[in-house]
C-alpha cells in the first residue's frame, strides 16, 4: 500500500496544511480558518505515479463535532462517492485528535491509470474545516498475477520460454527475475533487446550437456508494490537418433483366397526393439492384420497377416506406421495376389515320332497336350543324343499355339532318340518326352559291286593282289575278307598299314612251297 499525505499535493486551491501532532507526519491538509462561518471550499491535486491497476482507496480524516464537512474525490474519469463529516467517532469531540481520526475505505475498486490527476474537493461546514491527512492506495492482487508454466526441449537444446504469456500485469511495467535456479541448466532473462521494455521479456532455460529429464526453475515478477513468483517446469527429452528407427517398403506374393504372413521388420531397423507396428492405411482389396505371435509385450516378433479379398487377384498394398514413441516412421507393403492355379489347366505328354535316316520330321509337340488358356510356350529342355531339336513358331511369333518341333537326326545315325521340353504359362510348368524312331536308309545294291579278279606269279614267290581295283564302294567303307582259303597256298588280307582305312587294303597270295 502506498499513502500520499494530504500536505504533500502540489496543487492547493484554498487548501492549506495545518500542523498536527495526532496527524501522519506532524501534520494535515483543511480549507482555511477566517473565510467567515459560512460553507467554503477548496481543491487539492496531485498526480497518480502508482503503476497502473486496480486498487482499493481509503481516506485519513478528521470528523470533529462542531459542523458537517463534505470531501468529493476524482481519480481521472471516476468519481467516487461523496463523504459527509457528520459521523464522528465515539469520544471525538471539537478538535482535531486522535479520537476524532476515521481511516475509511472510499472505494473498494478503482482502476487508475499511472500519470491520472487526483483531486479532492472539499467544503467548510461552520467549524468543520474538512481536516483531510492522507489518500491511501492498495494495489489488489489481480494487478500482478505471475501462473506456473510447461515447457519441453530435447537434450543440448536451448528453449526461449515466454513466461509472461499467461502472467497478468495491468500496468505492463513489472520486472522479471529468477529467483531459484535450474537443477540441471541455467535459466536466464532476455530482454528481448528492449531494455527499458519489460513486457517482452522471456527466459531462455539450456539443459547442461547430456541432460534429458524434469527441470524446473522459479521466477519473481514486480512492479514495485507487488511481488508474484511462479515455477516452469521442463521436460528435457532425450536426443532422437533418426536413424535409429527406419522403416524399409516390403514386397509379399500370395495366391487367389490364400492369407499370407508378412515379417514387414525383417528389414526395418529398430535400435531400441521397442517399435510398435499400426497399420496405416488399409489395403484396397483384403485387410491386413498385426499378429503379435502371441506376446503382447516383445514388439520384436511382431509380423503382419494379409487376407485378400474373396476372389481377388492383382496388385495390392497397405501402409504400416513404425513407432517407439518418439519417432514415427512409415512404409507401404506391396502384394501380388496370383490367381487360383489349375494344375490340370496346363498338360504336357509324352510323344512319339519316326523318320529315316538322315531325314528331318516335324513333331506337333502340342497336339496331345492340353493348355486351356492357350499362352503355354515350348522350350527344348533336354537335347537329343544323337540329333537337334528347334521349336519352330511357324511364322507366328505371338501366337503359341501352331508351334512344333523340328528333330533332325544326325547324319547316317539310324536308332532310338529322345529329348524333353517344358510347357510354360508363367504360372505352370510341365514337362514331356519325345521318343524318335531313325529308320536306316534303305540299301543300293550297286553301291557295292565286287569283280572277279586274275593274276600270275611264279612259283615260290608271293604276289599282292589289288582286288578292290575294279569293284564299286560308294561310300568307301567296304572291308575285303578271304571268304574261301586258296587250295594251294595262301590268302592274306593286308590293311597297308592303315588299319582304319579299308579303301587300301589288298590280298597277298602266297604258293605253297614247290607249287
Amino acid at each position: 500500500m502506498v499513502k500520499i499525505q494530504a500536505e504533500s499535493f502540489l496543487n492547493l486551491n484554498n487548501f492549506e496544511p495545518e500542523n498536527n501532532e495526532d496527524a501522519e507526519g506532524g501534520s494535515l491538509l483543511r480549507i482555511p480558518f477566517g473565510i467567515g462561518p459560512n460553507a467554503s471550499s477548496g481543491t487539492a491535486s496531485t498526480t497518480f505515479d502508482l503503476p497502473t491497476g486496480n486498487y482499493e482507496v481509503r481516506l485519513g480524516y478528521f470528523d470533529e463535532t462542531d459542523g458537517n464537512s463534505t470531501i468529493d474525490i476524482t481519480i481521472g474519469d471516476t468519481e467516487l462517492p461523496t463523504l459527509t463529516l457528520d459521523n464522528p467517532p465515539d469520544g471525538a469531540g471539537i478538535n482535531p485528535d486522535a479520537d476524532s481520526f476515521v481511516n475509511e475505505q472510499i472505494s473498494s475498486t478503482v482502476f487508475i491509470n499511472n500519470g491520472d490527476l487526483i483531486t479532492i474537493d472539499g467544503t467548510r461546514d461552520g467549524q468543520e474545516f474538512a481536516r483531510i491527512d492522507f489518500i491511501e492506495f492498495i494495489p489488489l492482487d489481480d494487478n500482478l498475477i505471475a501462473v506456473d508454466d510447461t515447457a519441453t526441449t530435447e537434450e543440448n537444446t536451448s528453449v526461449t520460454i515466454d513466461v509472461l504469456e499467461n502472467d497478468t500485469d495491468i500496468d505492463g511495467n513489472s520486472t522479471l527475475t529468477i529467483v531459484s535456479d535450474a537443477s540441471n541448466g541455467t535459466a536466464v532473462v532476455d530482454d528481448n533487446g528492449t531494455a527499458g521494455d519489460f513486457s517482452d521479456d522471456s527466459v531462455i532455460y539450456t539443459p547442461d550437456d547430456g541432460f534429458s529429464g524434469a527441470d524446473s526453475f522459479t521466477y519473481e515478477l514486480s512492479n514495485g508494490l507487488t511481488t508474484q513468483t511462479a515455477t516452469v517446469n521442463i521436460d528435457v527429452a532425450a536426443a532422437v537418433d533418426e536413424n535409429s528407427l527406419i522403416a524399409v517398403d516390403d514386397t509379399a506374393t500370395t495366391e487367389e483366397n490364400t492369407a499370407v504372413t508378412i515379417d514387414v521388420l525383417e528389414n526395418d531397423t529398430d535400435i531400441d526393439g521397442n517399435g510398435t507396428v499400426t497399420i496405416l492405411n488399409d489395403p484396397s482389396n483384403g485387410t491386413a492384420v498385426v499378429d503379435d505371435n502371441g506376446t503382447a509385450e516383445d514388439f520384436t516378433d511382431d509380423s503382419v497377416i494379409y487376407t485378400p479379398d474373396n476372389g481377388f487377384s492383382g496388385a495390392d498394398s497397405f501402409t504400416y506406421e513404425l513407432s517407439n514413441g518418439l519417432l514415427t516412421k512409415t512404409a507401404t507393403v506391396d502384394i501380388d495376389v496370383a490367381a487360383a492355379v489349375d494344375e490340370n489347366s496346363l498338360i504336357a505328354v509324352d510323344d512319339t515320332a519316326t523318320t529315316e535316316e538322315n531325314t528331318a520330321v516335324t513333331i506337333d509337340v502340342l497336339q496331345n497336350d492340353t493348355d486351356v488358356d492357350g499362352n503355354g510356350t515350348v522350350t527344348i529342355l533336354n537335347d537329343p543324343s544323337n540329333g537337334t531339336a528347334v521349336v519352330d513358331d511357324n511364322g507366328t511369333a505371338e501366337d503359341s499355339t501352331d508351334d512344333s518341333v523340328i528333330y533332325t537326326p544326325d547324319d547316317g545315325f539310324s536308332g532310338a532318340d529322345s529329348f524333353t521340353y517344358e510347357l510354360s504359362n508363367g504360372l505352370i510348368t510341365k514337362t514331356a518326352t519325345v521318343d524318335i524312331d531313325v529308320a536306316a536308309a534303305a540299301v543300293d545294291e550297286n553301291s557295292l559291286i565286287a569283280v572277279d579278279d586274275t593274276t600270275t606269279t611264279q612259283e615260290n614267290t608271293a604276289v599282292t593282289i589289288d582286288v578292290l581295283q575294279n569293284d564299286t564302294d560308294i561310300d568307301g567303307n567296304g572291308t575285303v575278307t578271304i571268304l574261301n582259303d586258296p587250295s594251294n597256298g595262301t590268302a592274306v588280307v593286308d590293311d597297308n598299314g592303315t588299319a582304319e582305312d579299308s579303301t587300301d587294303d589288298s590280298v597277298i597270295y602266297t604258293p605253297d612251297d614247290g607249287f
